[in-house]
């Protein structure tokens, strides 16, 4: 997949070097553009502007608060937070499954114990529970697996959501650019997020990225999260929780780009919650139209 699964790398010498040619050839004929013109979305910069001062303001208190690296917290609240699992799929999880039959030896389901784990967790502590579903395999959009029932696209039986529990079908890596999670999580006041699933370098990353572009707050739970390579998800994990600890954004909880935490942490810190009322579970309607 040239340049699709992120990027090609090259230097500035390479590129010279394959440019140069094409400077002697006759020039292209110029194309016809129309005239375009920008329309920026002012409601939604508006919104986004206004969830920024909010964040600045610092992390609300919760009602417990989750040990993370670096003596950091994260504060959790059954109100505002949701447990957010990406991609935890047969095909990618099982060895005959269509990515998974590519890495039959490889480390990829080390974070599946500790996604259930934190399910079971999450439901007993009441918070809202939100799972991705992914038919982009490399290029290629399958959405046809979309509500067919196709036993690899299907969610690990281990791990797979119950009624009530919001699921979204995605085309692209990070689970809010092509579904209406935002929507969901914000129709149920979550403004924090307990991150986990596959791929911790791809599909986890992106997902990372997109939650703190629309500022919400993120916890990733490192030992529920898996790559095809240790040493993509270790550096994964570097990526997205160095860069808030370094002087400067030391104080951007959760946003630049997500705290890490360990499941037995995130366990200990819910635990007293289960004890608490659980709040009703709210239904999820797909948006057809945008997929």
């Amino acid at each position: 997949q040239v340049g699709l699964y992120f990027g090609e790398v090259a230097t500035v010498a390479g590129v010279e070097s394959s440019l140069k040619p094409l400077a002697s050839l006759p020039a292209l004929p110029k194309a016809n553009v129309p005239k375009m013109t920008f329309a920026p979305d002012l409601k939604r910069r508006a919104e986004m502007s206004a969830r920024a001062k909010a964040a600045a303001e610092g992390a609300r208190p919760g009602e417990a608060s989750i040990a993370c690296r670096g003596d950091r917290a994260f504060p959790v609240a059954r109100s505002d937070t949701a447990l957010v699992i990406i991609d935890m799929q047969s095909d990618f999880l099982l060895p005959d499954g269509r990515i998974g039959q590519h890495y039959k030896d490889s480390p990829v389901t080390n974070g599946l114990a500790g996604v259930k784990r934190l399910l079971a967790s999450a439901r007993a502590a009441g918070l809202t529970v939100a799972h991705s579903r992914s038919h982009r395999y490399g290029a290629a959009v399958m959405d046809h697996f979309v509500g067919a029932g196709d036993a690899g696209y299907e969610f690990h039986p281990e791990v797979a959501p119950v009624p009530g529990e919001i699921v979204v079908d995605k085309w692209t890596f990070g689970a809010f650019a092509s579904t209406p999670l935002e929507e969901e999580l914000r129709a149920r006041g979550v403004e924090r997020i307990l991150l986990c699933g596959v791929l911790t370098n791809v599909c986890i990353f992106a997902t990372a990225s997109q939650a703190v572009d629309r500022f919400f707050r993120v916890c990733l739970v490192e030992d529920a999260c898996a790559a095809f390579d240790t040493e993509w998800h270790d550096m994964a994990i570097r990526l997205i929780s160095e860069p808030q600890m370094r002087k400067g954004h030391y104080g951007q909880v959760g946003l630049y780009f997500g705290e890490v935490a360990t499941v037995a942490g995130v366990e200990s810190s819910l635990k007293p919650l289960a004890s608490l009322a659980v709040p009703a579970p709210m239904t999820f309607a797909p948006d057809l139209k945008r997929r």
